[in-house]
């Protein structure tokens, strides 16, 4: 099962004695404990009541919401990270695999965003409520069990999910709901999953539009907040094309516009205007071409770091006797695995193998040659090669 946690207040509730001990015994010097307190203290508020304001005062807790320190702080004095650790190793809640042999996962965190996962079982479920239970009396933390979710798998009895249901006092979900901002589950309906991009792009267009922009100022508002849009999303899920081409469609409606009801005349084909600006373009985003390049990012990490969480759970799932690079799509895959998989013809011809010792360069198959331009080389160029060098 997996348990979408709501946290009530999250910020508002962390206690600076509490965050000063925390950072204290994880051995941060007073001096940049005090540097860091002044930073979240300087806070002050007053009281409007009947039109008066009253004398302002300082709080002795909570963080603000959008600093960019926020998030950092409040994984401080998170401490469930720890609690579901120990609840591991005194084996009171067991975790789930995506394989046998992949890497056991117990929860995701993104700072008050939270995802359990344990063992649909009686004995699992009240586990873990006494372990959240413990959690909200040391950290300050109220869970509001009456607006988290509860998602079972398909092979849970219903006997048990009214069992864990009425232990955890949560209400039980048919879809795990979006975890930051992005679908948990995408079916056959892709674009209907990815639908709200659209709706994001014309509600900033519209909170903009209102206003006189110059083209200058369009082309900044492009760049840095449409194109900032999809980012996240593009970097997880390679979306269809098609939607690509109606978020650029969106985009070439805006910058070409007089005004929020004029339309304006397409001087320029939109993928001239995508074109550098050394190349007689503006520079825009490809949106298309820009998903497959952070798609390839990301199979990029999993060559360099093999040992993070995604990596290995994903090569204990499809490539579990072979490396990235060699990897097969397999049956049924998942479409984060889909979306990196589909970018790593990007990686392959891009990448070519550096000289060292050369034992694991293969001459018939790698790329070790620079300045090749086709793919794989010749049997006759490599022959060649191999008698200049004369290996």
């Amino acid at each position: 099962m997996a348990v979408k946690l709501d946290k009530s207040k999250a910020y508002d509730r962390v206690d600076w004695n509490f965050m000063e001990k925390i950072m204290k015994k994880m051995g941060f010097e007073k001096k940049w404990f005090d540097m860091i307190l002044k930073c979240v203290s300087s806070v002050c508020y007053s009281v409007m009541f009947n039109g008066l304001s009253s004398e302002s005062f300082r709080p002795i807790r909570g963080f603000r919401q959008r600093d960019p320190l926020s998030p950092f702080l409040f994984l401080f004095c998170g401490g469930l990270s720890s609690l579901m650790r120990l609840a591991k190793v005194k084996n009171i809640i067991k975790w789930v695999k995506a394989r046998r042999r992949g890497p056991t996962i117990a929860h995701l965190l993104f700072a008050d965003d939270c995802i359990l996962f344990a063992e649909a079982i009686e004995r699992g479920a009240m586990s873990l409520k006494e372990t959240l239970m413990e959690y909200e009396t040391n950290s300050g933390q109220y869970v509001n069990f009456d607006k988290s979710t509860v998602f079972y798998s398909t092979n849970t009895q219903e006997r048990e999910k009214m069992a864990i249901s009425q232990i955890l006092a949560v209400r039980e979900s048919n879809d795990i709901e979006r975890y930051l901002r992005l679908p948990s589950m995408v079916g056959r309906r892709k674009r209907s999953s990815f639908q709200n991009l659209k709706d994001r792009f014309k509600q900033r267009i519209d909170d903009w539009s209102i206003r006189f922009l110059s083209q200058g100022r369009k082309e900044v508002f492009i760049k840095a907040v449409l194109q900032a849009i999809p980012t996240f999303l593009m970097a997880c899920f390679l979306i269809p094309k098609t939607l690509c081409k109606d978020l650029e469609g969106i985009i070439a409606k805006f910058w070409w516009q007089k005004s929020r009801n004029r339309k304006g005349l397409h001087w320029c084909a939109w993928k001239k205007l995508c074109l550098l600006n050394e190349d007689g373009g503006l520079g825009f985003q490809n949106l298309a071409n820009f998903n497959v390049a952070l798609l390839a990012k990301q199979g990029w990490r999993f060559i360099n770091h093999p040992d993070s969480l995604l990596a290995r759970t994903l090569k204990a799932k499809y490539y579990p006797n072979s490396n990235f690079l060699e990897a097969r799509l397999g049956n049924l895959p998942s479409l984060t695995w889909r979306s990196v998989w589909a970018a790593k013809g990007l990686l392959d011809k891009g990448m070519c193998w550096r000289g060292g010792k050369g034992d694991k360069i293969s001459i018939w198959n790698n790329l070790w040659i620079s300045g090749e331009e086709v793919d794989r080389i010749s049997t006759r160029a490599a022959m060649q090669t191999l008698s200049q060098y004369r290996i």
